[in-house]
């Protein structure tokens, strides 16, 4: 599993065995664009949600005031006549449950999206938030009337 560390002025590169060796190779996008390779293909559900799952973690860093987010987006295969509707996983801390807790936001309907997901970890002593590392989701299902259709995320 590769790992895109948002925190950091560099990406890390995989490790091939459990030594937590870090190769600091380039410097990372912002806090809260797309990451992780690039665009995604997935292809939209018929009868339900058909969930897309990415070949790396996203980190979101520590923040001194407000807890951080991601940006998800999402376009349905250019030149097809169909829609569908996407949902997004984003992470919070739950202090009622004392950890961390993925709830899907919806992203929209149609034929693209774009939506920002809270991603933060546990609130730190003095204020502000830790990062959180998770790997990022989306699900998406074919509208009703509509033929199946790839997409792509980000």
């Amino acid at each position: 599993m590769a790992l895109a560390m948002q925190s950091a002025p560099a990406m890390a590169e995989e490790a091939d065995d459990s030594t937590a060796e870090v190769t600091l190779t380039e410097e990372a996008p912002e806090v809260g664009t797309t990451d992780c390779g690039g665009w995604r293909g997935a292809t939209a559900g018929y009868s339900g949600w058909k969930v897309s799952t990415s070949d790396c973690a996203w980190i979101s860093p520590a923040s001194k005031k407000n807890p951080q987010h991601r940006r998800y987006k999402w376009a349905a295969q250019s030149g097809s006549n169909t829609r569908i509707c996407v949902q997004v996983q984003g992470h919070y801390w739950s202090t009622k449950k004392k950890k961390s807790v993925a709830t899907w936001t919806t992203a929209g309907c149609g034929t693209s999206g774009t939506v920002v997901v809270r991603w933060s970890g546990p609130p730190k002593k003095g204020g502000g938030y830790l990062g959180l590392a998770a790997t990022p989701k989306v699900r998406a299902k074919v509208q009703p009337g509509f033929l199946g259709v790839g997409y792509k995320w980000a």
